[in-house]
């Protein structure tokens, strides 16, 4: 059964009962902060002993709740307005930053005002996504732009809905000895849309940084199959493009044929002989990753695969021309 995430966020306010004594209805100091999205209002102490108000929400179980004194003399300095929002909003949660010293806190009131577009940083659901960024703004907006994927995915009501939902799951994952819970476990990290999505968030960056076959080097020790798999499949296009500067066209895809390119690469002088059986023995490990034959591939064989195909291959994508007549010598290529 995949994972049913509204049924979390129907959950919440029995998993604050059970965990704080109380209920708590959200959407009273939404409707109470709704007026900081006019632009004639300036956020105040008031608002913000709102956002912690024991009486409204839980949150003050979490965060300090600022002392009113030095927080009205900060807001006098910083005469903060909220609306109208802007696009990239990275300015106005630095100087809300500038206040508040936390990004809890800052959360808390955005998550209030405009619950489309943003939530609290939790913890829990920061896990839950697998969302990491190097700078904590940068980090909190690609968290909010995560939850209005999952918000999508999952017809949520809101950004904020979201994140509470995945709170209450959190809270309720936290069971042991309870196969319901158990369930709800395994309903989660079966589910391929969400496991895609997290895996994406932690995997995108080094693809961004690093490139297919860096991370192949990075993966080849937790999965020498996965790295020899992306290692395989660089190799095969930078084939395709030595194949365009050779013949003018794409790799046939027949057996045989990147045997072939390889003996005429090397009869018109691009690599060497040697290099040649570097080259086929490369194509021998890539068939055994990409068919799965009953000879598992080593981290060690799939690391000189991954070498091999950096030092010989990589440099045939640098340039779509034709190639010359000019012999690469081993030494050369080492």
């Amino acid at each position: 059964m995949p994972f049913s995430l509204p049924l979390y966020l129907d959950q919440f306010e029995a998993v604050c009962e059970s965990k704080f004594g109380r209920s708590y209805d959200l959407s009273e100091p939404q409707k109470l902060l709704a007026i900081l999205r006019e632009s004639k209002h300036i956020l105040s102490v008031k608002d913000v002993a709102r956002v912690f108000d024991p009486d409204l929400t839980p949150y003050a179980n979490y965060w300090p709740r600022p002392q009113n004194k030095v927080l009205e003399e900060a807001l006098s300095r910083q005469r903060i307005k909220l609306a109208p929002m802007p696009a990239n909003p990275t300015e106005l949660i630095e100087r809300l930053l500038k206040v508040f010293h936390n990004l809890g806190t800052v959360s808390l009131i955005l998550q209030f005002v405009y619950p489309e577009r943003f939530a609290i940083f939790s913890t829990p659901v920061i896990h839950l996504l697998q969302v990491t960024r190097p700078g904590l703004v940068d980090m909190y907006l690609a968290y909010c732009e995560e939850l209005r994927v999952w918000a999508d995915h999952f017809r949520m009501p809101s950004v904020a809905a979201t994140s509470t939902a995945l709170w209450t799951y959190a809270e309720i994952a936290k069971e042991v000895d309870d196969p319901a819970v158990a369930n709800a476990r395994r309903e989660f990290e079966e589910d391929i849309w969400v496991q895609r999505r997290r895996a994406a968030q932690v995997i995108r960056p080094f693809l961004r940084r690093y490139g297919r076959l860096p991370l192949a080097h990075i993966l080849v020790e937790e999965d020498a199959a996965i790295a020899g798999k992306i290692a395989a499949e660089e190799y095969e296009r930078l084939l395709n493009i030595a194949s365009h500067r050779m013949y003018g066209r794409p790799l046939r895809r027949e057996k045989g044929a990147a045997g072939q390119l390889l003996a005429d690469l090397a009869a018109r002088g691009v690599i060497d002989l040697a290099v040649v059986a570097e080259l086929q023995l490369v194509w021998d490990l890539r068939n055994r990753v990409v068919h799965g034959d009953n000879q598992p591939v080593t981290p060690e064989e799939v690391e000189r695969m991954i070498d091999d195909v950096e030092r010989i291959c990589v440099p045939w994508g640098k340039s779509k021309e034709r190639f010359a007549v000019a012999k690469v010598s081993r030494k050369q290529s080492v």
